[in-house]
């Protein structure tokens, strides 16, 4: 044989051997390396915290006034329909009149009076009668008085209005303010009593009897068990989900739909030619 040919057989077997020498030797060094990095993945996997879902929050039915509601369960479901429910200020529609017009003799007289309680809802009126009898929540409320236990008030009624400004002082030693008489004398002219004096001052109701009720615990019944805010005034509170339609929407002009021709230039001229 030639001794070119061996050579070249030779040399070609050697490199035959030395890349799979090379591929093994790259292979066993791969392997520890793989598992360690697969030993990594499984124990990060393991120390991820557990995703819980959050929660949706309980939807809002509209009627914030209210805190109370008598003769309905907490597990009954929550309506604006069967919900007792008032707006800000609200009084017995029998003695709103009155109400309204000592506010506008006050303001007249220069006097801004500041409400501070109207109408109050049962489970309100218990938990202002727990703290008045807790000498604790009265030192942390200084301008909490007494408060009478549920269905005894006439604030219940819509009969009974807090105004603050009367008197100024220590509790055990106020003194009736100028403008607290000038108060009291404005609300006694339009039907309001300041029934309790220096002992609860900024206290003013009026008397459910000379209104056609039988007495308080039936003019308590009636407003407790009413909702007279309206359906305005709640979906107003709730941005978004409005359901009437504003004016400027309603006026808005239609839109004029402008026809189109389709078609090349060319085939429009042989239209026009035809």
């Amino acid at each position: 044989m030639h001794p070119f040919k061996d050579r070249r057989r030779l040399l070609l077997s050697f490199i035959k051997i030395r890349s799979l020498t090379l591929i093994a030797a790259i292979a066993l060094f791969s392997l520890p390396l793989a598992a360690e990095a697969h030993a990594r993945r499984g124990s990060r996997i393991e120390r991820r915290p557990a995703t819980v879902k959050a929660r949706r929050p309980a939807r809002d039915t509209g009627c914030t006034p209210c805190e109370g509601k008598t003769g309905v369960t907490r597990a009954r479901a929550r309506s604006f329909n069967d919900s007792p429910c008032h707006a800000k200020r609200y009084v017995d529609p029998k003695i709103a009149k009155n109400f309204n017009s000592a506010l506008r003799d006050l303001n007249r007289a220069g006097i801004r009076p500041k409400v501070t309680s109207a109408w109050r809802s049962s489970e309100k009126q218990a938990s202002l009668h727990r703290c008045s009898v807790s000498r604790s929540c009265r030192k942390a409320n200084p301008g909490l008085y007494h408060a009478l236990p549920p269905g005894q008030s006439l604030h219940e009624a819509g009969f009974a209005v807090d105004i603050s400004g009367i008197a100024a002082g220590p509790r055990g030693a106020k003194r009736v303010t100028p403008q607290g008489r000038r108060i009291i004398s404005v609300m006694n002219r339009n039907g309001f009593r300041w029934r309790y004096g220096l002992k609860d001052p900024a206290h003013f109701e009026a008397n459910p009897q000379r209104y056609g009720y039988r007495n308080a615990k039936q003019a308590i019944s009636r407003s407790q068990s009413i909702c007279d805010a309206s359906p305005q005034t709640v979906e107003a509170k709730r941005p978004g989900r409005s359901r009437f339609t504003p004016a400027s929407i309603k006026r808005q002009a239609p839109i004029r739909r402008i026809p189109v021709q389709i078609g090349t230039v060319k085939t429009r001229k042989r239209a026009l030619r035809a």
